[in-house]
């Protein structure tokens, strides 16, 4: 055999080979986390956040209040919500630095206490705690991340929610304090955001009074819900405009995640990161 003809064979076996291997998929790039969506009895709910953790209230539209880059926006729909001890979306986090300073405060201010303040083994004191609609928000004295800290997601299969996070808004799956199961958020100019996910029964989250939680699209949201929709996503609802009273038009659409999750994604024309 030739060896022209011996190095062309061998080409064309190499060529075959890596033919049929499957290409990896390129990592997706972390969206910046946005939103959390409470649906309250009316503007108290902002009023009752605002004196129990603080935060920077904002102008754009009511009821809105801003934990470093990441906004609680409220929505009143009336007296019957449904609490998040049973939904997808089970808690919100908030840390403080000092969890037994913050706990008496509460309980001054006739906060609910569902559980009091305790030491996790290997990973920080916690305690949690209600509002008078339901929410379920865990506490922390975490010093690395203080203000709104974390989400709770509680679903059966907790595999599939992980994956099913990291193909569509991309994060760092890892282990917070190296103890818990998490997705940690960061992006430039952003507020960083953990997202727990925990093992257990659960509803969707549409009705209660944790309806959703929101990334931000830092383009184009129609090219971003194309891209949610190539990588499987569940389109719930497709980009519409929504003026805000004293801000800019944003752009929203939604996904349903696995588990029941309510997702939103939003584009917010003219604002820089973080705002």
């Amino acid at each position: 055999m030739r060896p022209s003809y011996r190095l062309s064979l061998v080409a064309a076996v190499f060529a075959a080979i890596f033919a049929v291997q499957p290409r990896a998929q390129a990592p997706v790039k972390t969206f910046p986390y946005d939103h959390i969506h409470l649906r309250v009895a009316g503007p108290e709910g902002s009023q009752w956040y605002e004196k129990n953790f603080g935060g920077k209230r904002i102008t754009e539209a009511p009821d809105r209040i801003m934990y470093g880059s990441t906004r609680l926006m409220f929505l009143g729909a009336g007296r019957d919500i449904k609490g998040t001890a049973d939904s997808v979306e089970n808690q919100i986090g908030f840390s403080v630095p000092d969890l037994d300073a913050k706990m008496r405060e509460l309980t001054a201010n006739g906060v609910k206490v569902v559980e009091p303040a305790h030491q996790i083994p290997n990973l920080y004191k916690a305690a949690v705690v209600e509002d008078p609609w339901g929410t379920r928000i865990q506490v922390v004295q975490d010093p690395e991340l203080l203000g709104l800290h974390h989400v709770v997601l509680r679903a059966p299969d907790t595999e599939a929610v992980f994956t099913w996070l990291t193909q569509k808004f991309g994060g760092e799956r890892k282990k917070l304090k190296g103890q818990v199961d998490a997705m940690f958020y960061r992006a430039a100019g952003f507020s960083d955001m953990w997202i727990i996910v925990e093992k257990g029964d659960s509803t969707p989250s549409q009705g209660h009074s944790l309806d959703h939680i929101g990334w931000r699209s830092e383009g184009d949201l129609k090219a971003t819900m194309d891209g949610l929709a190539a990588r499987g996503a569940a389109i719930a609802t497709q980009p519409r405009p929504l003026p805000l009273p004293n801000g800019p038009t944003i752009n929203y659409a939604y996904v349903n995640g696995p588990a029941g999750e309510y997702i939103e994604i939003v584009e917010r024309p003219g604002l820089k990161p973080g705002e």
